[in-house]
C-alpha cells in the first residue's frame, strides 16, 4: 500500500461483510423510495422527478463517500520513515518507536492491529468502510455519516408526507395518466400490503441507521473541533493547542475553506498532501 497505490483491507471478514451490507441498505432505500413511495404517490410528474433526483443524488454521495473512506490510505507511515534532523532534535532524540512495525512512529500516530500499521490521527477502526479513520480519509467519514443521516432524514420525511397524504386522500396511491397506470400494472408484486411492509422496513432502517449515523457524526464532529481523537481522548496522551474551531476544522477538510468540504475529493493542504507534509527523509 504505496503513496500512489490503491488502500485495500481485505483480511477483516467481518469488516466485509459490514461493507456489503451497508451498500445493500442503500439501494434498498433507493429502490423502495422509486418504486414503492414516490411513483404510485405522484406518477411520472415533475415532482417525481424532483423528488427522485434529489435523493439519488444524496444516495450517490453517500456511497462514494463511504468508497473514498474504504480505499483512502487512512494515514499509514510509510515503512521507510526516518525523523529529519529538525524533528529528532525537537524530540530530543526520542521519538517513540512501534514495536511492531519496527520502525519510528511519529507524533499522534497509533497502531493499528486490523490493519497492521501506524495511522497518524487515527480515530478508530471501522468495520462499517472496512478501514481506519485517520488523517487523510476522516474527511471522506464525516461526509458518508452526514449525507446517510440527511438520506435517512430526508426518507422519514418522504414516508411521513405519503401517509398524511393516504390519510387526508382516504386513497394509497392516485394514478396519473396512462403511463403511470401502465407501470403500475408492471409492478404488481409490490402492490398493496407488499408495498407497505417495503414501506415499513424503509423507515424502520432510516430511522435506526439515521440515529447510528447522527451520534457517529456528532462524535466525529466534537473530535476534529476539539482537535482529539478518540484513541487520544482514551489514552489522554495529547493536550491539544488553543486554536479556532475552523482552523481544526482545516486540518482534516484542507486548506483553505471551499466547497470541497462538501464533496469526497482528496484532502489538500494549499496544494500538498499529508505526504507532503510528513517530514521525511527517504522517497515512499
Amino acid at each position: 500500500m504505496s503513496k500512489n497505490g490503491c488502500w485495500c483491507h481485505h483480511s477483516d471478514p467481518c469488516g466485509l461483510c459490514c461493507v456489503v451490507f451497508t451498500y445493500m441498505l442503500l439501494c434498498f432505500a433507493d429502490y423502495v423510495v422509486d418504486h414503492a413511495l414516490l411513483y404510485p404517490w405522484l406518477g411520472d410528474t415533475a415532482s417525481y422527478q424532483l423528488l427522485k433526483l434529489s435523493f439519488f443524488a444524496i444516495s450517490v454521495l453517500a456511497m462514494v463517500s463511504h468508497c473514498r473512506t474504504m480505499l483512502t490510505d487512512p494515514g499509514a507511515v510509510p515503512l521507510e520513515y526516518q525523523p529529519n534532523t529538525l524533528l529528532a532534535n525537537e524530540a530530543a532524540n526520542k521519538m517513540a518507536m512501534c514495536s511492531r512495525c519496527n520502525g519510528f512512529k511519529p507524533p499522534r500516530a497509533h497502531h493499528c492491529s486490523q490493519c497492521d500499521r501506524c495511522i497518524v490521527k487515527m480515530d478508530h477502526h471501522c468495520p462499517w468502510v472496512n478501514n481506519c479513520v485517520g488523517i487523510n480519509n476522516q474527511k471522506h467519514f464525516v461526509l458518508f455519516t452526514f449525507y446517510t443521516a440527511t438520506l435517512s432524514l430526508y426518507a422519514i420525511i418522504l414516508l411521513i408526507a405519503r401517509a398524511v397524504y393516504t390519510a387526508a386522500d382516504g386513497h394509497p396511491a392516485r394514478a396519473h395518466g396512462s403511463r403511470f397506470t401502465q407501470r403500475a400494472r408492471g409492478d404488481a408484486a409490490i402492490e398493496g400490503g407488499g408495498r407497505f411492509v417495503l414501506m415499513a422496513f424503509l423507515f424502520f432502517e432510516a430511522l435506526l441507521f439515521g440515529l447510528f449515523t447522527l451520534a457517529m457524526l456528532t462524535e466525529q464532529l466534537s473530535s476534529i473541533i476539539t482537535d482529539q481523537t478518540g484513541i487520544e481522548r482514551l489514552k489522554h496522551d495529547y493536550v491539544a493547542p488553543s486554536r479556532s474551531w475552523l482552523h481544526n476544522l482545516s486540518e482534516t477538510f484542507g486548506r483553505p475553506f471551499s466547497l470541497l468540504w462538501l464533496l469526497p475529493t482528496a484532502v489538500k493542504y494549499n496544494g500538498l498532501t499529508w505526504y507532503d507534509l510528513l517530514p521525511q527523509e527517504c522517497e515512499v
